[in-house]
């Protein structure tokens, strides 16, 4: 008989599979089925309170062919908090309910706290975040930040949805190959299950510039990967790092270079000499992944 250890581990996509309603989900493999595509080409699962829900899979937005009612959606997003609403009340004012290292993002009615969201309510719309590993994904950032020995940084950037955070799980486990000794900040709990049995620190939770000092200060990294810098003190951070010898590896959302350079922090970083490399990712629907390397 098989010990609880010895259970095969369900993929991301099946544990997505499983927070839905047994309806949306025969709802989904009724989509994926009719359009001939597989679950590994799912990226995105659309639920609305009372309105249309959609799936994301190979880059292509299709709408599935049932709704909640308002009772049922309800239902759906309390168990997604385990039933506590209170408990995720911080990640919910940051716009998203974090279940099984799967990022749920929310959108409702916002309260106002001195100009600052300070409580979501009536929560109107969840997208489910589905990560996907994709092996290998990561081989050319890899080999431009390992280039000579020395370890590089190096700031990736495109638009939302386009493999990101997919390509830092990969790179974690290659850099964590090498024995290479890995700080990840890991705020919204996606990089987390791509560190078990890797020789990475995770700091889960931590805000991202605290977590980048933390990290440096504490746990003494070769390199720090984080997802998604943003705002002043994000990249401050950053800078931080690599002034005590540290480099990192972040992502930002802009769909060209100049878009990143549009923002002051995003563009006063490009020029910092933080990172030894822009790379702007690519991924048109049905295709590989392209990459578009620039060297501050």
């Amino acid at each position: 008989m098989k010990t609880e250890t010895e259970k095969p581990k369900r993929d991301a996509r099946s544990l997505a599979l499983a927070l839905l309603p047994s309806g949306v989900k025969s709802s989904v493999e009724r989509a994926l089925y009719s359009s001939g595509l597989s679950l590994s080409s799912l990226t995105d699962i659309r639920l609305r309170r009372d309105g249309a829900s959609f799936i994301t899979v190979g880059g292509v937005h299709r709408r599935l062919d049932t709704t909640l009612s308002p009772g049922e959606f309800d239902d759906f997003v309390f168990s997604l908090t385990g039933g506590s609403l209170f408990s995720h009340a911080d990640t919910i004012r940051e716009g998203y309910i974090s279940v099984g290292g799967i990022r749920c993002g929310v959108c409702g009615r916002a309260a106002l706290w001195n100009g600052e969201v300070g409580n979501v309510t009536d929560i109107s719309s969840v997208s489910i975040r589905v990560p996907g590993d994709v092996p290998g994904c990561s081989s050319r950032v890899y080999e431009l930040i390992t280039r000579g020995g020395a370890l590089s940084g190096a700031l990736l950037y495109s638009p939302p949805g386009t493999g990101k955070t997919t390509l830092l799980r990969d790179l974690i486990r290659r850099l964590s190959a090498d024995g290479r000794q890995l700080a990840v900040v890991d705020p919204r709990h996606e990089l987390g299950s791509a560190c078990v049995g890797m020789s990475a620190d995770v700091l889960s939770g931590y805000p991202k510039d605290a977590g980048i000092v933390s990290a440096v200060r504490s746990l003494s990294p070769e390199i720090i990967i984080c997802d998604e810098l943003s705002g002043k003190r994000d990249a401050e951070a950053a800078v931080y790092s690599r002034s005590c010898g540290v480099p990192i590896v972040a992502t930002a959302h802009a769909g060209t270079l100049s878009e990143l350079r549009m923002r002051p922090e995003t563009n006063a970083l490009a020029g910092s000499g933080v990172f030894s490399y822009l790379v702007g990712l690519k991924r048109p629907p049905g295709k590989d992944m392209s990459f578009f390397i620039n060297e501050p």
